[in-house]
């Protein structure tokens, strides 16, 4: 535990530095860096300066002036030859102690700690740390002339530069130790910390009763005392200060050492004045528990202040990060190249709507390739676009982007969304095709292998279009390429439901290879008065490659961007098609036309859709326009 009984020092100054050793022999500590330490070798007197203005202690550097004073030296405002201006801190106390922290902090880089340039001694002996200077105020004198506290603004300002720096510190494994006002300065809206130079590399498990309690008392964590150098000292150190910006004044105060060590040991500070979020902020700093404070410096920001999630989702979380709202950009009035046509797009994670989907809820960003959209755009708006010189003489517009659309998964996300799709087709198409072999007057009991045949081919032609389409699905396909793979797809499903039919004993399908003249009143007889003997397996597959052809593969019911997840004109269209290959086609089952119906019906309803995506697209289609 800490020492609350500490003897206090004549003329000893509550705001200093103080630095208990800790002896093998329990119950004896000696103050140090007070004015019952032996002096240096350099005599001084208790209001004086070890050098005055124009000394030169440092080849190369002329101290031009004294800036303060503290527990482990004193501090000079000097210049290099070069005119460069630089602060020399003379290390009088404790030498050992300061070196090793300077050594280590040599070379950490951050615009919050002030910089150490180098090391020195002179001739006699002495030791200088040559640091960075700053003109600005340090915040103790800002909070002498704000006796009740500064204003949120300011406070706003001094905590985040204090966080920053105490987080790279923490960061490089380092412990600040003596966080207090006079050690934090301001230059041209920018904090710094200082005499970070005590700070101490953080080992695990570091607990030893052979060390150095550092700190200045108002601002001590309970547990350093015992030896305990972590982070929850600094979160401490910190939480007091934000209460004394707050409010003018250290939570909590004493005439002695040992009554306010007490405190810090004790007394709960009274937090009825300070506004939320800081009240929460400051009880949870100063827990006398370090494991009950935040263990993040970043926790004891506000939230405005605080860092914000990255746009991603979260892997395996199921969860969708904010989207930041959409700014408005002002249009270039110059093209800078041949490729000022070509748009591209940075797509973003957002809320995307369950899809039937077997796998992980995983979505890693990445860009979308939009090549063949590209190409589409181009040829069906080919008239409606300026040209590039008209685009370079228009005048630029606002414009605002609209939402941006999720990324593409990845290949073994997409190979687990069509299996989880081809799962739900079939209980789908079963339910619907029982619905749909109703409507056409089959009796599922008197001729059961008609409606399975209905059932067969439309689930075999919905796995068509959901593998052809997941296969096509940011791919850079030329459209006539894609109609070719659909025509070929549904030559492919002609003949397996024809052999299909055949098994199943379906007439007409039955006697398929039977030849001759169709019999009297049959529909087929008029093709085989024009077309001579008629193969009806090559009918049967023309059927249906002439529908996935005429229907572009239905690439449009299986784009995640398309309006909607479900669409009543597509079905229609497709039954519009279907109705006149069945009028043109010597096949006569009107059967065909449902099954055209199912295909479309059910592709739409397991095909993973994005509402984010179908808005994205809207925006770019207005943008064509």
């Amino acid at each position: 535990m800490m020492s609350a009984t500490a003897r206090e020092l004549p003329g000893a100054d509550l705001n200093d530095t103080i630095a208990y050793e800790c002896p093998t022999e329990p119950g004896r500590r000696r103050p140090m860096g007070s004015p019952e330490m032996p002096k240096p070798a350099v005599p001084q007197g208790h209001h004086r300066y070890t050098f005055s203005s124009g000394s030169r202690p440092l080849d190369g550097y002329t101290i031009k002036r004294a800036i303060g004073r503290g527990g482990f030296g004193e501090v000079y405002y000097a210049t290099s030859d070069s005119g460069k201006e630089v602060a020399l801190k003379l290390i009088l106390h404790n030498l050992e102690v300061e070196r090793r922290g300077v050594v280590q902090c040599m070379n950490l880089k951050c615009p919050n700690l002030l910089t150490i340039y180098d090391l020195k001694s002179d001739e006699s002996g002495d030791t200088f740390v040559v640091m960075e200077y700053v003109a600005g105020p340090s915040l103790a004198q800002v909070l002498a002339r704000h006796p009740d506290g500064l204003p949120l603004a300011e406070v706003r300002a001094w905590l985040k530069g204090l966080v920053e720096g105490v987080a790279y510190l923490h960061d490089h494994g380092i412990v600040h130790r003596d966080l207090k006002p006079a050690n934090l300065f301001m230059e041209e809206g920018i904090v710094k910390i200082g005499d970070y130079g005590l700070a101490k590399l953080i080992h695990a498990g570091q607990e030893t009763g052979h060390s150095e309690s550092i700190g200045t008392c108002h601002y001590m964590a309970p547990e350093i005392a015992s030896g305990k150098y972590h982070k929850p000292i600094d979160i401490y150190a910190i939480g007091v200060i934000l209460y004394e910006m707050l409010t003018g004044r250290v939570p909590f105060e004493g005439e002695t050492v040992g009554e306010i060590l007490m405190k810090h040991l004790t007394a709960r500070p009274d937090l009825s004045q300070l506004p939320e979020p800081y009240q929460t902020i400051v009880a949870r700093a100063l827990a006398k528990d370090p494991a009950e404070r935040p263990g993040r410096v970043h926790e004891l920001l506000p939230p405005e202040d605080a860092p914000q999630p990255a746009d991603v989702r979260f892997i395996g979380a199921g969860q969708v990060a904010p989207t930041p709202p959409p700014t408005a950009a002002v249009a270039p009035a110059a093209a800078p190249g041949p490729k000022a046509e070509e748009e591209e797009e940075l797509l973003r994670i957002g809320p995307e709507e369950p899809v039937f989907y077997i796998g992980p809820d995983t979505r890693p960003p990445h860009i979308w390739p939009m090549v063949h959209k590209r190409i589409w755009a181009k040829w069906t708006s080919a008239g409606c676009r300026p040209r590039a010189a008209e685009a370079r003489q228009a005048p630029a517009v606002e414009t605002r982007p609209g939402a941006a659309p999720p990324p593409l998964p990845a290949g073994r996300i997409r190979v687990a969304e069509l299996a989880s799709s081809m799962l739900w087709a079939a209980v789908t198409t079963a339910l619907l095709g029982l619905a749909a072999g109703a409507l056409l007057g089959l009796d599922v009991q008197a001729a059961p292998q008609q409606v399975a045949h209905l059932i067969v081919m439309a689930l075999l032609g919905t796995w068509c279009v959901l593998a052809a389409g997941k296969v096509t699905e940011g791919r850079p396909f030329d459209p006539n390429a894609r109609r070719l793979l659909s025509l070929a797809n549904g030559l492919v499903l002609g003949i397996v439901g024809l052999v299909v039919g055949w098994w199943l004993r379906v007439e007409p399908l039955a006697n398929w290879w039977t030849s001759g003249p169709p019999p009297a009143g049959d529909s087929r007889l008029a093709y085989w008065t024009v077309f001579g003997e008629i193969n009806f397996p090559e009918w049967y597959a023309i059927y249906f490659g002439l529908l996935f052809l005429a229907n572009g593969g239905w690439a449009k019911l299986t784009a995640r961007d398309r309006k909607a997840r479900f669409r009543a004109l597509p079905v229609l269209g497709t039954a519009l098609i279907a109705a006149l290959l069945y009028g043109f086609l010597p096949f006569s089952e009107p059967s065909g036309i449902a099954m055209a119906v199912l295909i479309a019906v059910v592709t739409q309803l397991v095909s993973p859709w994005s509402e984010a995506a179908a808005d994205a697209r809207r925006a770019r289609n207005r943008r064509f326009a």
